[in-house]
């Protein structure tokens, strides 16, 4: 990828799943690259999985443990970040969290902290890197929201809202950032197998584990094909976007054909709630 040859690169949730084989290969790519996230023994073994992984050794490879829901240490990591790699070029706000339950029965604290993580966690990180984007008038911000980010799913109350206000923000950052030269990909993701993943499998309700496994259109795919595509649409400039066929055609759905694609998503959960009770 020419486009990422000597490109200087902010990830945060660069420690594991999406963000690391983001990080990985912008590596191969030649690209300098700061990872961010809150536990430092992942980011030790990432940042050793980056260098080994390089394309040059002169490359500037570099971790910072950085909580995303803390507004100053984010624009800390952010100014020590813009002197170590001299600059940036492009920003991805990849961290986040999937806390499962029936909107009734989850704890306030899971709304709560959806809200700081998801959405108020990529928002810091934007805005603590915008001023650098503008003053330059060029650069890239990648913003990861989700498939339930345009479309809801029922158990996931807490996290859909999050990922809905992601793609409204990213929405506004474009309309307000294009005549500055700055451009945002917001990209809506697939399930992808991550260990967020295996953590949010141990909250899901029954009859939800049923809806996505035996849905004909819940594929999961490996974190390192997302990150490719991803990255492919950041360099070419796209907006929006998501990830394999299925997927595609789901977006496509939701898009031209809410009425009927929520009609299919209701029969598919009713299908499932009755499977779940059955077998209680």
């Amino acid at each position: 990828m020419g486009f990422y040859d000597g490109k200087k690169v902010f990830i945060s949730g660069g420690s594991a799943g999406l963000g690391l084989s983001t990080a990985l290969e912008l590596a191969r790519s030649g690209a300098h690259v700061a990872i961010a996230a809150r536990d430092k023994k992942r980011l030790d073994e990432a940042l050793i999985s980056l260098k080994a992984q390089a394309a040059r050794p002169d490359q500037i490879l570099i971790a910072k443990v950085m909580d995303a829901t803390d507004r100053e240490a984010v624009r800390r990591v952010a100014a020590e970040t813009l002197k170590e790699l001299g600059g940036i070029d492009v920003v991805i706000t990849n961290a986040g969290r999937a806390l499962l339950g029936w909107a009734h029965e989850m704890p306030d604290s899971f709304f709560d902290e959806e809200v700081q993580v998801n959405y108020m966690g990529q928002v810091n990180v934007v805005r603590a890197f915008l001023p650098t984007l503008l003053a330059q008038k060029h650069g890239n911000l990648c913003l990861v929201s989700s498939m339930l980010g345009f479309m809801g799913s029922f158990g996931y109350a807490a996290y859909c809202g999050t990922k809905y206000a992601v793609a409204g923000f990213a929405e506004a950052l474009r309309h307000e950032l294009k005549p500055q030269g700055v451009k945002v990909t917001l990209l809506f993701t697939p399930t992808i197998k991550t260990p967020g993943l295996e953590e949010e499998n141990k909250l899901k309700p029954k009859s939800v584990w049923l809806y996505e496994s035996e849905n004909a259109f819940t594929v999961v795919l490996e974190p390192q094909k997302v990150a490719a595509v991803m990255l492919e649409a950041v360099a070419k400039g796209r907006f929006e976007l998501t990830v394999g066929f299925l997927n595609r055609v789901v977006w496509f759905m939701f898009r031209h054909f809410p009425g009927f694609s929520r009609w299919m998503s209701d029969d598919e959960a009713q299908k499932a709630v009755k499977k779940a009770a059955a077998r209680a």
